[in-house]
């Protein structure tokens, strides 16, 4: 005990010593570069993080975080190392633009160790020499001290890690992307589980705000497609002062953790104070190996919400929803998943108070005593009535689910309706021909009435579409989401096909996207036949969106293995 002791007070005296270092030389840094005077302000900085110590647990599994770097958003800055705090790195990775080309090749690196206010950050000279090794595209600086782009981020590094050491990276901005896929190949050797990205990039620059939204939000339809090589039809620094370091952080997300991104933020300076004409975005994002695990991220400062695809509380699910064993094996699993994020579903059929002699298979009816609880206890906003099972009992049956699902204060979304949910709309577009649908139907060659909808960006479209059991739109449906989005959709979201697709799809040239199918929530289909997953979406303060896939369990099958597991 006596030893632990002793290396216990030789630890704190090495902070103790780091800490009164760093406070002597933080002003002759800060006056080098003004965009680092707060840098050596530790009760701002302190103030910020106190600021954003989120109300959930964040999530083990982090793999890495984008933060601007810009002091101004210290609070955003805050926010993305939260997300990460429940990591405990021994090596941090920061990828950062080179402000004030330093650097004379593509990238460089620095033996050098960080000087903060909450002391010093160690270099890791064993991750350095492996970059220098490779002398065609790694330099070394004697110090980097200049660069807020790294600088900035150094506080917050020592104060959420301080046992981490550090390999900063300066990518040139004459760096192009063979330098970046090379670069992606000599980090990956660094990079471990006790390893975590940092991505230290503003976004949107020298534009007035409208402009700037525009950009961010084709910047944030690239991080929802997931593929690095949509970073490279950005325009630096219009979209984001480092293509470099975004297209690092996504390659070696992807091909070393397989991690998906979390936009937790998209902010513009405007919001900081005045901004005529030119202004600086922000985007924080956490990379988080379980999709699932992402959902925990909630903040005040944005709308969040889950569309989940076919439902039907009727048919083949009843002996589930009826069973408490099933009924718990169920509930316990959309839980896991969405984190009790409230959710927008696609509910296929007719809601009753009683029970109609003489139905055939093919037409859908759920009782209210089994719809009524399972759309509380998954936390269901809205129900989307736009699709050829809603009138399978005629104008009477779809007027009638509409009143039920009123009393219960859930929005029914109406073929050719706009339903407000405050901080976005939804229309509910119908493709497919059912039984009775009548002119609830839309056609794909006639949707200029969606053009002429008051609704206040950013405008959803929940359509029903497609070919049953298929994951991947036809260029039918690309060709409707295309017009769709020239008429002002942000997001076009799919039901129908009974198969999830994999991947979201950009539209109108990164200005909004599609997912084609949403596939199987809640639906008395195997895992053979139907597959199934949520799209959460962020709304945030100046109107952009972010969307992201989490997969999602066949809850038919799993209800039948706890009836089956039953004494």
């Amino acid at each position: 005990m006596q030893g632990r002791h002793g290396g216990m007070a030789k630890a704190v005296w090495w902070r103790v010593l780091s800490l009164a270092l760093a406070l002597w030389t933080a002003p002759v840094w800060a006056e080098e570069n003004g965009f680092l005077d707060a840098a050596g302000d530790a009760p701002r900085l302190l103030a910020a993080i106190e600021k954003e110590r989120p109300a959930f647990t964040p999530p083990a599994g982090v793999t890495g975080i984008s933060v601007p770097h810009h002091l101004l958003a210290d609070d955003l800055i805050a926010r993305g190392f939260w997300a990460a705090s429940a990591m405990h790195p021994r090596r941090v990775l920061l990828i950062s633009p080179d402000h004030f080309r330093k650097v004379k090749g593509a990238f460089a690196t620095t033996r050098e160790d960080l000087r903060t206010v909450f002391g010093i950050v160690p270099a890791d000279d064993a991750g350095v020499d492996a970059l220098l090794s490779h002398p065609e595209l790694f330099e070394a600086l004697p110090g980097i001290d200049h660069e807020h782009g790294v600088m900035a981020l150094a506080p917050f590094v020592a104060h959420f890690f301080p046992d981490a050491q550090i390999v900063p990276v300066l990518a040139s901005i004459n760096a192009d992307a063979s330098d970046w896929s090379a670069a992606v190949a000599a980090l990956k050797p660094l990079i471990d589980a006790d390893t975590l990205v940092v991505q230290s990039t503003d976004y949107s620059h020298y534009l007035p705000q409208g402009e700037a939204v525009l950009r961010d939000q084709e910047t944030l339809t690239m991080l929802a497609a997931g593929d690095a090589d949509g970073v490279l039809p950005l325009m630096q620094p219009s979209h984001m002062d480092s293509k470099s370091a975004q297209f690092i952080q996504l390659r070696l997300q992807h091909d070393v953790f397989g991690a998906v991104p979390v936009v937790l933020a998209n902010r513009n300076s405007a919001e900081y104070g005045p901004s005529e004409n030119s202004s600086t975005s922000y985007v924080v994002t956490a990379w988080v190996k379980d999709p699932a695990a992402g959902a925990v991220f909630d903040y005040p400062d944005q709308h969040r919400v889950m569309f989940a695809g076919d439902t039907l509380a009727g048919r083949y699910l009843l002996p589930a929803l009826r069973d408490k064993a099933a009924w718990a094996a169920i509930t316990g699993a959309v839980s896991a998943t969405t984190a009790n994020t409230p959710l927008i579903v696609n509910l296929e059929g007719v809601v009753l108070d009683e029970p109609v002699a003489g139905l055939g298979i093919g037409e859908h009816l759920m009782l209210m005593e089994d719809t009524a609880p399972l759309l509380a206890a998954f936390r269901v906003r809205g129900t989307s009535l736009a699709n050829n099972h809603a009138n399978d009992l005629g104008d009477v049956g779809r007027e009638e689910s509409v009143r039920l699902l009123k009393s219960i204060g859930i929005a029914p979304i109406e073929h050719g309706a706009v339903t407000d949910f405050g901080g976005f709309r939804i229309v509910g577009i119908n493709f497919v021909r059912g039984r009775l649908t009548g002119d609830r139907l839309a056609s794909p060659d006639d949707l200029d009435w969606v053009c002429g909808l008051h609704a206040a960006p950013p405008l959803v479209a929940f359509v029903h579409w497609g070919t049953e059991y298929t994951d991947a739109p036809s260029d039918a449906e690309r060709g409707v989401a295309e017009k769709l989005a020239g008429c002002g959709v942000s997001l076009v979201v799919g039901a129908h096909a009974h198969r999830a697709s994999p991947v979201i799809t950009p539209m109108a040239g990164g200005r909004g996207m599609m997912l084609y199918s949403l596939g199987n929530f809640l639906f008395d289909q195997s895992e053979s036949r139907g597959s199934g997953e949520l799209l959460e979406l962020r709304v945030f303060r100046q109107g952009t969106i972010a969307a992201r896939l989490v997969p999602l369990p066949n809850l038919f099958e799993l209800g039948k293995k706890a009836l089956e597991a039953a004494p």
